[in-house]
């Protein structure tokens, strides 16, 4: 398994209405992040995407991330 690969698919629902997104890999979340809105990012949005970009550095693990 790649190790940027998560064990199991992270499911987000963006919105209230928008269908549930599935989330299989670090590079996915991190692309996934970077279309975040501005207005809805905050500590929660900063953690993730930090976990996910040291993942891709082998500063964490995915499954940290």
């Amino acid at each position: 398994m790649d190790r940027l690969q998560f064990e199991v698919p992270v499911r987000i629902t963006p919105a209230p209405g928008l269908p549930v997104e599935e989330i299989y890999s670090v590079e996915q979340a991190l692309d996934f992040l970077q279309n975040w809105p501005k207005r809805r990012q905050g500590k929660v949005y900063d953690a993730a995407f930090n976990s996910c970009f040291g993942a891709t550095v082998d500063v964490a693990s995915a499954e940290e991330a």
